[in-house]
This record gives C-alpha cells, structure tokens and sequence, in this order.
C-alpha cells in the first residue's frame, strides 16, 4: 500500500501519468484488503483497520480514475487515426505541390524562353525600323536637295518677269478682242434667237395650214370617190346611147323599106315599153321618145365635160397633196426625233435622280449602320462589365465554397470550367469584332487617301495645263496646298515633307503672281524687244515646262512608292506592337503568376511548423481583382491582398483547368 504522500502524489497527477501504474494499485488494493480481514492478529487493528478503510476509498478512487483514464486513451486513440488519416492527406497533398512545382517550373522555363524569343523579334523589329529611318533620313535628303534645285529653278522663274509683263500685256490686248468677239457673239445669238422664234412661229403655222389641207384633202378624197361613181354610171349611160345611135341609123337606113316596129325599139330601150299590136299613132310616139333619148343623151354629154373639169381640178389637188404629205413626213419626223431627245433626257434624269436617291438611301442605311454598331458595342461593354462582376462574385462564392465544404469539389470544377469557357468565348468574340472593325476602318481610311491622292494628282494636272495655255488667260484655281489634309492626319514624314513642298509652291506662285500684276501696273516694255526675244522665252519656256513635268512625273512616282512602303511599314509596325503589347503583358502576368505560386509554396513549406494559419476570409477582404488573358485562350483573375491572397487563375493550354 501506499503511504500519505504517495496517496497526495497519486491524486495530484495528471491522468497521463496514472495509466502506467494501474496494475499496482490494483495488487496494493488486493493486499490491502487481505489484511483488511485479518486485523485482530495485529496489535495496532485498530489504525490498521482505519488504513483498510481509506484505501477502500483510495481503491474506489483508483477505480474511478482506471475508467477516467481509459475513456481519455480511447479518445486519443481516435484522435491519433485522425491525426494519422490529416497525415496521409498532407503528405497526398505535398506530393501533388512537389509535382505542381516541378510543372511550374518547366512552365517558368518556357516562358523565360518564349520572352527571350519575344525579346530578339523585338531587337530584330527596331533593327528594321533603323533601317527604315536611315532610309528615310536619306529620301528627305534627296528631297531637300531636290527643293533646293526647285528654288533655283523658282528663281529663274521670277528672272521670267519681263517675259511675262509682255505676255500680260498681249493677253490684256487679246482678252479686249475676246470682249469684243462676246459682243459680237451675244449679238449674233439674239439674232439666232429671234430667227429661231420666227421660224417656231412659221413652223406652227406650217402645221395648222398641213391640217387645214389635211382636211381639205379628205373631202377631195370622198369627192373622187363620188366621181369615180357618178363616172360608172355615165358610162353605162353613154353605151346604152350608143346602142341607141346604132339602132337610129338602122332605122334611117332601112325606114323606107322596112318598117320597123315599135316593139324592137322598146325591146332596145330595155323593155320599159310593151305593144303588141301596131296601130298607126306609134310612129308620134317613137319620135317622142327618140327626142327624150337625145335630150338624155346631151345632158350625159355636159355631166361628162364638168366632170372632166373636175378631174383636172383633181390632179391639181392631188400633186398639192402629195406636197404637204412630204412636208408633214418631214415635220413628223423631226417631232419624234425631238421627242426622242426629249424622252432620252428624261431618261438619264430618271437614272440620274434614281442614282442620287439610291446614294442618299446607301448613305443613310450606312449612317443607321454605323449607329447601330456603336450600340452594340456599348451593349457589349455593358455586358462586359457585368461579365467581370459575375466573375468577381463567383470568385467570392468559390472560395466560401472552398472553406466550407470539401464534398462539393467536383461540381464546383464543373460549374467554374463552364463559367471561365463563357468569359473566354465572349473574350475571343470581343477580340474578333473589334480586330474586323479596325480592319474595315483602315481599309476604307487607306481607301479615301488613295481616292483622294488621285483628286489632288488630277486637279494638279488640270492646273498645270490651265497655267501652261496662257493665251486663253483662264483661272487656274486655287493652289493644290489647300486642298491637301492638314498636319495632324498626315501619316509619315514623307508626306510631311511633300505638303510643305506643296505649301512653298503655293506660297511662290503667290508671290510670283503678285510681281506680274506689280510689273503689268509699273513697266511697259517695248513690242520690239517682245518680239526680239519671243522665240528665245518660248524655248525657255518649253524647257522649263518639261523639266517641271519631268520633275513632277518622278515626285509622283517616288511619292506613291513612299506612301505604299509607308503604309506597309506602319501596318507591319502596328501588328508587332500590338502583338507585343498584348502577348508581353500576358507573358509578364503569368511570369508573376508563376513566381507569386512559387513564393506561396515556399512560404507555406517554411510555415508548415506554425501552429495556426491565416484565415482565407480576412485576406479577400482587401483583395484587389485583375482579369487577364493568359495567352492560350483562357481567362484568370488574379487576387492581390499584400501578402497571402487568393486568385483563380485560367488554364493556359485551353483544357479548361482550374486553381486557387
């Protein structure tokens, strides 16, 4: 049995301590208690039996403490599987961190490469733009040298003035002969006017008389058909008188000796007389109707005669007829030649207001167009934002997620691969949309600078031939300076250089116009000495005029050579630049990506001894969000708290993974 302070030590111990001597202070209660039953044996039983007593208690004790203890063992020994399975997951864990570090790693290297690639396309592109510069730096040269012999040759232009003086002089003298043939023409024109407007007027009167004889005409027509039969009839007429001549000198011929009777000669006459018996009264008769016959017979005779008349009347008509037939041919066809003019007239301006209508309609479609485009791309701004609020609020939501449960990892992945594929498509057709529209945008703008190049090269050449015929003393128009854009939208230094050129000729044809005028009003040379040294200017002025078309064939030429490898360069250069802005800024988010995980990494090997960690929630509040493209088509965003954020960045090979 224990003593006094063995029982104070034993209760004063921590329950650890008491596991190991269970099985003693079983024994020592045991024995305890043996002696307990025999205590008359000994001479102190009475103290012996007060020490049985308390170890009894002390046994009772003992007991209660066996059963404390053995539910704190089997609670640690739930506590060690635990700690054992948390072991397990931590090493799982670190071997996944070792392998990730080791993909990093290879991942930082191929960045490293890629940027050093970037870096040498980079160093390669200003070698080239050097190049261009050098290049450039010598066109300009030969352009100032070339300006230089433009000056000179400007200065043998102003030693020109007394050619000149005498030439406004002639062209003062030839523009009062032009006045003078404008009177003339002016007053010829109002004569062509007023014969034009008789002659309108003797035209409409032709036309009214060609209608009256038109008219006219018709009635002789309906008349020659009257005639024709009233003519037919005479003619039956004049036979049915003939047979009845034959018939009279018959019967004169034979009257004496044969009788002939009455009903032969009404039989002759067609049978409009019947006898059948001949009295001796018939003979009166017959000469009455003989003289009736022959009375007939003299009026046929004077119809013919008039209608003989009118017959020749007609031939007349008809000759006067066939007159105003070919003058109202001749009328008709000038009438449908001019309505021709006139309908072909109508006709282009048909197409001429069709075309402007349909231009002014294409104009407005492209305005309503061009509207509706920029309220797409403000929608899709809109929807932009929103995307990136989402994004942020899913963030938020996944990492509450994370703390919370580990159950959910899986539709977690799925419903986070899903989301970053969305922001990754609307991304890609963002980028499309705004690369066609920056394309369209360059081509029309390359497009009106060329159409515009052509107008001014045209107007130039108008100009130059305006100012090249000075005996018609025509206005030229302004200078070619005025019309060229100004300095902001012109591009390379070559065209620069080419619109100050442009604005030195300008400003000296001014100043060279001014002298002549100042001459014309202050010198008057000879004619004799004008006319001495003509042929000598007109040589002078032929070689001047071909050395300045010579001169301006090749600024042509060269300029549109500079401006097409000038437009080519700065495409080129905008390409590398913006391909260098995009993919350098990207490479350089990942390379702090990649370095930011590997200082995470470390930073948690070397704290894995520390006794609690941060919490997750108290470093996003004060996170900082970036959206980013990595490169390879997917989209991440990187948390920033100064020191142990959260990011959920996008897998850069395209294969939808995730990470925090």
């Amino acid at each position: 049995p224990y003593g006094f302070r063995e029982r104070e030590t034993l209760k004063c111990a921590p329950r650890a301590a008491c596991a190991p001597p269970i099985a003693a202070c079983a024994r020592s209660g045991a024995r305890a208690h043996g002696n307990a039953r025999c205590w008359w044996r000994r001479p102190d039983a009475h103290v012996r039996r007060m020490d049985a007593e308390e170890q009894g208690r002390a046994l009772a004790r003992l007991h209660e403490q066996m059963r404390l203890v053995t539910d704190d063992n089997v609670q640690l020994r739930d506590r060690s599987e635990r700690l054992r399975s948390a072991l397990g997951t931590v090493k799982d864990k670190m071997a996944q961190q070792a392998a990730a570090s080791r993909d990093l790693s290879a991942r930082l290297v191929q960045s490293q490469e890629e940027k050093l690639k970037i870096s040498r396309d980079l160093v390669d592109v200003r070698i080239e733009a050097n190049k261009m510069r050098e290049k450039y730096e010598t066109e300009i040269f030969e352009l100032t040298n070339k300006m230089l012999y433009q000056e000179g040759v400007v200065s043998s232009l102003e030693a020109e003035g007394g050619r000149l003086e005498a030439e406004a002089e002639s062209a003062l003298a030839r523009l009062r002969i032009a006045e003078g043939n404008e009177r003339d023409m002016s007053e010829e024109y109002a004569a062509l006017k007023s014969n034009f407007l008789a002659l309108s007027d003797a035209l409409e009167r032709e036309i009214t008389h060609s209608e009256e004889l038109s008219d006219e005409l018709l009635t002789l027509a309906r008349t020659h058909d009257t005639l024709l039969r009233e003519r037919e009839r005479a003619y039956k007429h004049t036979l049915e008188v003939e047979r009845v001549r034959a018939l009279l000198t018959r019967v004169a011929h034979s009257r004496s000796r044969v009788a002939v009777s009455p009903e032969e000669l009404v039989r002759v006459r067609g049978g409009a007389i019947k006898h059948t018996n001949v009295q001796p009264g018939g003979q009166n008769e017959l000469r009455e109707e003989i003289e009736k016959m022959r009375k007939s017979y003299e009026e046929v005779q004077r119809q013919l005669e008039e209608k003989m008349c009118v017959s020749v009347y007609k031939g007349e008509a008809t000759s006067l007829f066939h007159y105003c037939s070919f003058t109202l041919s001749q009328i008709v066809a000038m009438g449908k030649e001019q309505l021709e003019n006139r309908r072909a007239t109508r006709n282009t301006q048909q197409e001429l207001a069709q075309q402007s209508a349909s231009l002014i309609i294409s104009q407005y479609q492209l305005s309503q167009v061009e509207a509706e485009n920029s309220k797409l791309q403000n929608h899709l701004k809109e929807l932009n934002q929103e995307y990136r609020a989402r994004l942020v609020r899913y963030i938020r939501d996944i990492t509450e997620c994370v703390q919370g449960a580990s159950d959910s990892s899986v539709r977690l992945k799925e419903s986070v691969d899903s989301m970053l594929k969305e922001v990754r498509e609307s991304y890609r057709s963002r980028e499309e949309q705004l690369t066609t529209a920056v394309r369209t945008y360059r081509k029309r703008l390359y497009k009106l600078s060329n159409t515009h190049q052509i107008l001014l090269a045209a107007y130039r050449m108008q100009r130059e031939q305006i100012l090249s015929h000075t005996e018609y003393a025509l206005e030229a128009g302004p200078p070619e300076a005025d019309f060229s854009p100004g300095g902001e939208e012109l591009k390379g230094e070559s065209e620069r250089e080419l619109q100050k050129l442009r604005q030195d000729k300008a400003r000296l044809e001014t100043q060279l116009k001014v002298a002549q005028e100042q001459a014309a009003a202050l010198s008057q040379p000879s004619h004799s000495r004008a006319g001495l040294a003509e042929e000598m200017w007109t040589d002078i002025r032929k070689q001047l005029r071909e050395i300045t078309i010579t001169t301006q064939e090749a600024y042509e030429r060269e300029r549109v050579q500079l401006i097409t490898r000038a437009t080519v360069a700065e495409e080129q250069v905008s390409e590398l630049q913006e391909y260098v802005d995009n993919h350098l800024g990207r490479y350089k988010l990942e390379v702090t990506r990649l370095q930011r995980l590997l200082g995470l990494k470390a930073g948690r090997s070397q704290s894995a001894a520390l006794p609690k960690l941060r919490p997750l929630h108290k470093s996003l509040k004060k996170s900082s969000y970036e959206i980013y493209d990595d490169g390879g088509g997917g989209v991440g965003v990187c948390g920033d708290d100064g020191g142990g954020g959260v990011g959920v960045y996008g897998d850069d090979g395209g294969g939808g993974g995730w990470g925090l």
